[in-house]
């Protein structure tokens, strides 16, 4: 099972979409910094999901190696990865009749982001968490900080992984 940050997943969607499959230009409702989206198509590219091809759509260039222009495309892992967390969402989400993404509006800000990671039964550890809010690492923890001083209770649980936050008591 291929497990997919939030942005890592917006991403191939988007791009699994598109008949160039293309990651670029990523969608305008992301909100996240050039250097975060360099970081997942990285990322990406070295999980074997992506492959970097030549183009001359100047909108699908993610970076350029003197005159050669690159795009990263979603290769057939990777849009098997996100069919793979598409099905993994669609049982997750309790069967109401309705459509529940219409019923619950997308976090507005990245503190909004950032407690909605942390509220997921598996948590979040902080590479995920500075991927989705393109923090560094001292600015995600303080921003952890100030959730607690807030009144929530998170916690932190180490794996093989790494260390892992989870939010079990809302303020």
């Amino acid at each position: 099972m291929t497990k997919l940050s939030d942005l890592q997943y917006i991403l191939l969607a988007v791009a699994a979409k598109r008949s160039s499959g293309s990651l670029m230009p990523p969608s305008t409702s992301i909100g996240v910094p050039r250097a975060s989206i360099t970081r997942v198509i990285n990322t990406l590219i070295k999980r074997g999901l992506v492959e970097e091809t030549i183009t001359k759509d100047e909108a699908s260039v993610w970076r350029t190696e003197g005159k050669r222009q690159l795009a990263a495309v979603i290769n057939d892992a990777g849009r098997a990865a996100v069919a793979e967390s598409d099905g993994k969402k669609m049982e997750d989400q309790p069967s109401t009749g309705k459509n529940t993404a219409q019923l619950e509006p997308k976090p507005q800000t990245k503190q909004a982001l950032l407690l909605e990671m942390l509220t997921r039964k598996e948590g979040a550890t902080l590479d995920q968490l500075e991927e989705a809010t393109g923090w560094l690492a001292h600015t995600t923890r303080a921003a952890l900080t100030g959730l607690r001083k807030k009144g929530h209770v998170i916690i932190r649980s180490k794996d093989d992984a790494g260390s892992c936050y989870r939010v079990v008591k809302a303020a």
